[in-house]
């Protein structure tokens, strides 16, 4: 039995285990993706990038409208909301991502808005636009939109990415998201959210960092068994300030009112670490 296979009862007895890439953005995540593709060549890769994917009901009925044939070769399936397909999947499968200290994917995520906004791409490019259109800073999404006062629907529906998004991203296919609240710390009212992700992580995924992305795509190699591995860093976003360029009100600011990713950034660290000594061991032993 391959160690890493999540069980599931099946209906379909004859299709092997699938791998699924949940791709969280701004976290190198693009750079990884090119060894997903290295990997998995031809109908073995689904990729499932593209608008209006982010739910249950769209993977139950694009994947199983998808013929035995083509069904059964799908080796891995990649993209943004892949990991919306957990409760639509009918065989063994496991997911890997990648999580991002939350100060830097949060710059990051800001600048690469404003400069989609400039090209009209995407959920990114509506945030960008909406940021422009306001003439927010980065500092002024918390000021603005913080402290869990009522906001309108597309307003929490474009920032929600600013509250604790890798969280989100993760609880997407399990929980409604929506209503969680933009509020700062550890709060009450976010305590269950960050129980739930923890589990959810448990039951179902590989972790990697992106500070250490290279011991991260080698965890990966190791658990599903890559050939190709190698370190690539693409689109990144250049146009943006370092940390030690923002005042430290900014990033206590950001911090504050992303407390869940960090606390899962530092549960993925700890796990990738106790791997690379659990393999350590292996070879040594």
């Amino acid at each position: 039995m391959i160690p890493w296979l999540r069980k599931r009862k099946t209906s379909s007895p004859s299709l092997g285990p699938v791998v699924i890439y949940h791709h969280i953005a701004k976290t190198g995540g693009t750079s990884l993706r090119k060894v997903v593709q290295a990997n998995y060549k031809g109908k073995a890769l689904w990729e499932s990038y593209g608008p209006n994917r982010g739910s249950v009901a769209w993977y139950e009925a694009h994947y199983h409208a998808l013929s035995p044939e083509r069904k059964a070769a799908i080796q891995c399936i990649a993209g943004h909301s892949a990991h919306y397909i957990i409760p639509a999947i009918d065989r063994p499968f496991r997911v890997f991502t990648l999580l991002r200290d939350p100060v830097e994917r949060m710059i990051s995520l800001y600048y690469f808005a404003q400069t989609l906004a400039r090209r009209g791409q995407g959920k990114g490019a509506e945030i960008g636009r909406a940021l422009q259109a306001r003439g927010w800073t980065l500092a002024d999404i918390y000021t603005q939109l913080g402290g869990g006062q009522r906001l309108a629907p597309e307003e929490r529906r474009l920032f929600a990415p600013f509250f604790n998004g890798q969280t989100r991203a993760i609880l997407g296919p399990h929980t409604d998201t929506s209503a969680m609240p933009f509020l700062p710390g550890d709060s009450e009212a976010l305590e269950p959210m960050l129980r739930q992700t923890r589990q959810v992580l448990d039951a179902y995924y590989e972790l990697g960092v992106t500070e250490a992305y290279a011991e991260s795509v080698q965890h990966f190699a190791r658990v599903f068994g890559w050939r190709r591995v190698f370190l690539s860093h693409v689109n990144r976003t250049r146009k943006r300030p370092r940390v030690h360029e923002l005042p430290p009100r900014i990033l206590a600011m950001i911090r504050e009112y992303n407390a869940l990713d960090h606390a899962l950034h530092a549960y993925a660290a700890q796990r990738l670490a106790q791997h690379q000594a659990d393999e350590l061991r292996e070879v040594d032993g």
